[in-house]
């Protein structure tokens, strides 16, 4: 939408590898040290580092990590993705806006060539016990140019449910939500609006290596809507190509949810998708 006047392997790979009320506490508020900020809401922390490809890395619900990556990529034409992480952050600050005495919103906005992109996080916890969390988040991409952008975004995903990594499994349950779970614990990610132009479901490190390697990239659209991937160390994306008019905003909504219930079995799953798609009006159990 436009408005007018933006995991020993796996820890080896990892180790190398209200807007007023934010609007006028930004300048209050003190940074942490060299972008590292932490959300806390009832039964859940979060974790950032704004200036590394790290970014969101750790979300606690009640004691329990369960995520190892979430970053953002962008690129402009058919030039090589870049991280948003490495922009020059122009302004950035972490508030309390239900006035519980701990920080629960961060924002941050990044400096490109010609544009800029806004970053808000939101983070809800659920009651103690409750294994339940919630991530809003919000991104604006702002042309401050004279011409139109061709402007590719990408989120690149790697949460490990339950601390582990390997034993996970992802399915596109439409196109614009991902669902991940292992036991009793699911993630699903919902993007509001705009729909995703593509997207992709992997095993690490395939799609943030893709991300990496210095070429222009486009998701898979893999697996299929209704198809479960994994189990497996499990990572998803989501791009979204758009070109952007001259002073204008390009805006994107999506929330995660982590729950803890009964979860079906993938064959399962499959089916329910399979009869979803033939036009079936049965609401899935969970």
């Amino acid at each position: 939408m436009f408005i007018v006047d933006s995991g020993f392997a796996r820890f080896l790979r990892r180790i190398s590898c209200g807007f007023i009320v934010i609007a006028a506490s930004l300048l209050l508020a003190p940074k942490a040290d060299a972008g590292l900020f932490t959300l806390t809401d009832n039964n859940s922390t979060a974790e950032f580092n704004t200036e590394s490809s790290a970014n969101a890395f750790a979300w606690r619900v009640d004691g329990t990590d369960h995520l190892f990556q979430q970053a953002f990529w962008y690129r402009v034409g058919n030039t090589a993705e870049q991280s948003v992480h490495s922009l020059p952050i122009a302004v950035e600050g972490a508030t309390d806006t239900n006035f519980d005495g701990n920080d629960d919103t961060l924002f941050v906005r990044y400096n490109g060539q010609g544009f800029d992109i806004t970053v808000r996080y939101s983070l809800d916890g659920g009651l103690p016990g409750s294994g339940a969390s919630d991530m809003g988040e919000q991104i604006s991409i702002s042309n401050l140019g004279p011409s139109s952008l061709d402007f590719h975004f990408f989120q690149y995903v790697d949460f490990d449910l339950l601390g582990t990594f390997g034993g996970d499994s992802a399915v596109f349950t439409n196109l614009n939500t991902v669902r991940q779970y292992e036991g009793a614990i699911r993630l699903t990610e919902t993007v509001v609006t705009p729909v995703p132009s593509h997207r992709e479901i992997n095993s690490f490190p395939i799609t943030l290596d893709n991300l990496t390697d210095g070429l222009p990239t486009t998701l898979s659209d893999t697996p299929a809507i209704g198809t479960v991937f994994g189990p497996g160390d499990v990572t998803w994306a989501f791009q979204w190509d758009v070109m952007i008019p001259p002073n204008s905003t390009f805006q994107i909504s999506k929330d995660k949810n982590l729950s803890a219930g009964v979860i079906p079995e993938p064959a399962t799953l499959a089916l329910l998708s399979l009869a979803a798609a033939l036009g079936l009006c049965r609401r899935r159990k969970r």
